[in-house]
């Protein structure tokens, strides 16, 4: 049986809440992905939810929905979105060429964890603390 992780962004408190980490019996999660601090009362729109993918980067960190995923393919550097998307989690990004030619790319975050050392997979921000990294 595979693990479920989730963690949750307080879009008031900005910051997350990962209920696996000592805060059990605080917070739930019901099924239809609502998110509610009991200390509080607060929930609902006031939490975005992300999962876990079930992969670790190549240090060793969780990899979550809404993660910046950075990798190494073909001796260029792409930077991504993990995304759940088409049944999978996938890696969506836009990358600059030599010669100034923008593309997007999906990938599915599987296919890539494959050669998760070759590629040297690594999470570096999120949605939510680090959104100036696509932005540059």
């Amino acid at each position: 049986m595979r693990t479920l992780k989730f963690r949750a962004w307080d879009k008031l408190e900005k910051r997350f809440f990962c209920p696996d980490k000592g805060y059990q019996g605080h917070y739930v999660l019901y099924l239809n992905g609502q998110f509610q601090n009991l200390q509080n009362g607060s929930g609902g729109d006031e939490y975005v939810v992300q999962q876990w993918t079930g992969l670790k980067d190549s240090e060793r960190n969780d990899i979550y929905e809404g993660d910046y995923v950075e990798y190494y393919k073909d001796e260029k550097n792409y930077l991504g979105t993990v995304s759940f998307f088409d049944g999978a989690f996938t890696v969506i990004g836009e990358h600059y060429y030599e010669n100034n030619e923008l593309t997007i790319f999906k990938y599915q975050l599987y296919t890539i964890y494959k050669y998760i050392y070759e590629y040297k997979v690594k999470v570096v921000g999120n949605i939510f603390e680090n959104s100036e990294l696509l932005k540059q």
